[in-house]
């Protein structure tokens, strides 16, 4: 094997053992509970205030839950816990999410997903930030559609205007959709729908 083989190889392990030793920070850990389990997280500005908050997905006591770390003095504080806010009204908790800005307004939002539908599909919810709630965050449910069969929503804009698409493939017993959510400024509304039934 070539030294630059082996560079490379301890390179990589290097690399991925990063994010780890990043996480395992006594910070969070010291506020979680103990049987956590880190299922996902993600660095993002979800406040607008150009830093970087962490979200973390774990689960702990068979329960899947979220919540947001905010940097003071060099120390990750906790600064949102979901408590249970974040599971669907028809039980299911999310199995992964994402940090992106949906909208352009410059603050990252929360992309959930859960399957549902005996895993036949795949529900996006998107939170927002309440700008009005800046000191005590709350975060708000600003859109949430299917992606049947399971899929992630397309991201993209329409007509000028930031967009969220969601596709439903079209069954014997119910017709499909791709289905268009733009942002007004304020919300995301529909703007655009096609639907079309199994030939």
């Amino acid at each position: 094997m070539t030294a630059n083989k082996i560079i490379f190889l301890l390179l990589t392990g290097i690399l991925w053992l990063l994010p780890a030793v990043s996480l395992a920070n006594p910070d969070v850990y010291s506020v979680l509970p103990a049987d956590t389990r880190i299922l996902q997280y993600s660095l993002a500005d979800f406040d607008g205030d150009a830093r970087e908050e962490l979200a973390v997905l774990y689960t702990a006591s068979s329960e899947t839950r979220l919540t947001l770390f905010r940097e003071n003095s060099g120390h990750w504080a906790r600064w949102w816990d979901d408590n249970g806010a974040i599971h669907r009204l028809d039980g299911n908790e999310p199995r992964s999410f994402e940090a992106v800005d949906t909208n352009g307004d410059g603050r990252a939002e929360v992309l959930a997903y859960y399957l549902t539908d005996k895993n036949t599909a795949m529900a996006a919810r998107i939170l927002s930030l309440d700008e009005q709630n800046l000191g005590n965050p709350v975060f708000k449910v600003i859109l949430e559609d299917i992606t049947t069969p399971p899929g992630y929503p397309l991201l993209g804009m329409e007509e000028m205007a930031f967009s969220v698409t969601f596709m439903r493939m079209a069954t014997e017993e119910k017709s499909g959709y791709r289905r268009v959510y733009c942002w007004n400024g304020e919300s995301f509304e529909k703007c655009v729908e096609v639907v079309w039934k199994k030939e």
